[in-house]
């Protein structure tokens, strides 16, 4: 998607996103129909849809053929769960926890600004590894990259491996972060 239809995509699912909250629905509770979806938020029947797709594939919602739409149980993300399965089952070496460990940590590194508030709360948590990685993820502000994060960390700490970083190395990461991008 691209352009000018990503972002109404995107905003379509705000949208709908921001009734649900609006109208104080709870996991169970059945969203209005999609024509009456389409005439309250202005949007195209179509364009409902499209959306209510996405936030089943999300497992927000759940369509039920002749039923309508419910809203789901929000307190685990479904795809998190097959992963947590597929860790468990698996027997996933912790070699390859701390590697995915790692390179989520490195992407949400690359991604997240460097504002002088979070670089001072890695700062004063150069101490608490779980706390310094914790800070930087959850600067994301990504909720499914972090329900991803926790899960994988979760298993991390299952292991009793210790820290995952050095101090030297939170260090150079904080060191590097601030010559990538802190305002001056």
């Amino acid at each position: 998607m691209h352009g000018k239809h990503a972002s109404s995509f995107h905003e379509n699912i705000s949208k709908i996103r921001s009734l649900i909250v609006q109208a104080a629905l709870t996991p169970g509770d059945r969203l209005p129909s999609e024509r009456e979806l389409a005439e309250t938020l202005s949007i195209s029947r179509a364009s409902v849809r499209e959306a209510l797709r996405a936030l089943s594939f999300l497992g927000i919602v759940e369509t039920r053929h002749g039923g309508g739409t419910f809203l789901c149980e929000q307190d685990r993300h479904r795809y998190i769960e097959i992963l947590s399965e597929f860790i468990v089952t698996k027997q996933t070496k912790a070699t390859d926890i701390v590697e995915m460990l790692r390179l989520l940590e490195r992407l949400a590194f690359s991604e997240v600004e460097p504002t002088r508030e979070r670089v001072q709360a890695l700062e004063s948590n150069l101490n608490e590894d779980r706390i310094f990685r914790q800070q930087l993820v959850f600067g994301l502000k990504n909720e499914l990259f972090i329900r991803i994060w926790s899960e994988v960390n979760r298993f991390y700490e299952g292991t009793d491996a210790g820290d995952l970083y050095t101090l030297e190395e939170r260090m150079e990461l904080l060191e590097m972060w601030r010559k990538v991008g802190m305002p001056e």
